[in-house]
């Protein structure tokens, strides 16, 4: 049976995911807005004061958004705290809520290195390029962890499917391929903001007599998209006959579509000149393909025949975890 702190903490682990997923969109608003310089380059403080009396639109923005990123982290220590006290010690969602904190503080870390270093707004320094792709990174990881501590704690699984399972390894490969078409997705946005165009004629006028190094990093990131949308395809879609599951089946259909959609926005976005509703769902709908990606790998293992004589629990299977204590 399904006991009331498994159900409580599920919930509340979902809660947090969704939460979390919000403050990240508004993240990318953020910096799409160009309102990352909106508190100065104070940290924590904003305009060195704990509420700025500032009624400008960029520090509204930047303080609602340091506001929202501290209410993650405390909703994440105390469902670290729970995971702690509530699985016994090895549990794969003690271990997901504990990587959840560590992953929510790194965030926050690049947070304040962007602030400090005035790597916001219209800045395109060499040191905001290089920083880009380990923030997005680090971001993919703490959706990554957030998403197995919910997605396990609902389906009350007690053994993680080990990474040298052929299916496993596969679906890794993917989840590179993804990190790497966020980060240079990363570099064309911020080409996009820093470099901005009124025409399309102007936006392919900057190919001719490129006037910085993000013109030719925009670039790499359509050729990404492609390759990384055939390996996807070629990896989850390619193998359906092999799902086993309802649920396999039903992410993997998330999986292509979710894809496909992306490989259609990127090229509207273009055409209608980077509009930021466009861009938003553009990043939030990568969000979703990610985290589609990740439950995918947390089920692929159900049914599947065992590794050196160790097999994966399906979660259906599993033996029902006894907490070592709660919380209320």
């Amino acid at each position: 049976m399904y006991s009331m702190w498994e159900k409580r903490f599920s919930v509340f682990a979902w809660g947090v995911l969704s939460y979390s997923l919000l403050v990240i969109v508004w993240g990318y608003f953020l910096r799409i807005s160009e309102s990352g310089d909106g508190c100065g380059t104070d940290w924590p403080l904003c305009d060195g004061a704990v509420v700025p009396s500032s009624a400008q639109f960029p520090t509204w923005v930047e303080y609602t958004h340091r506001v929202s990123s501290g209410i993650v982290l405390s909703l994440v220590l105390l469902m670290a705290v729970w995971a702690i006290r509530s699985y016994r010690k090895g549990h794969p969602i003690r271990h997901a809520a504990i990587a959840s904190l560590f992953f929510t503080l790194t965030e926050s870390l690049f947070g304040a290195l962007l602030v400090v270093f005035g790597w916001v707004a219209g800045d395109t320094s060499t040191g905001r390029i290089l920083i880009r792709p380990f923030h997005v990174t680090n971001t993919f990881l703490l959706m990554a962890a957030l998403g197995l501590t919910a997605w396990w704690a609902s389906r009350r699984v007690d053994q993680a499917m080990p990474l040298r399972h052929p299916e496993g390894r596969r679906l890794l490969l993917a989840a590179i391929v993804l990190i790497a078409l966020a980060a240079t997705g990363s570099w064309a946005g911020l080409a996009s903001t820093g470099f901005p165009v009124e025409s399309l004629g102007q936006g392919f006028g900057q190919y001719v007599d490129p006037e910085h190094l993000l013109i030719y990093l925009r670039t790499v990131h359509p050729i990404v998209a492609v390759v990384a949308v055939v390996i996807l395809v070629r990896i989850t879609a390619g193998t359906w006959k092999q799902r086993t599951t309802p649920t396999e089946r039903r992410l993997t259909t998330a999986i292509v579509i979710l894809a496909g959609c992306q490989l259609a926005l990127g090229p509207l976005t273009i055409v209608l000149l980077h509009p930021t509703g466009l861009r938003l769902l553009h990043l939030l709908l990568a969000d979703l393909l990610w985290l589609s990606l990740v439950f995918l790998w947390s089920t692929s293992g159900e049914g599947r025949p065992p590794i050196s004589g160790r097999s994966y629990t399906p979660p259906q299977d599993s033996a029902q975890t006894r907490p070592e204590a709660s919380l209320p």
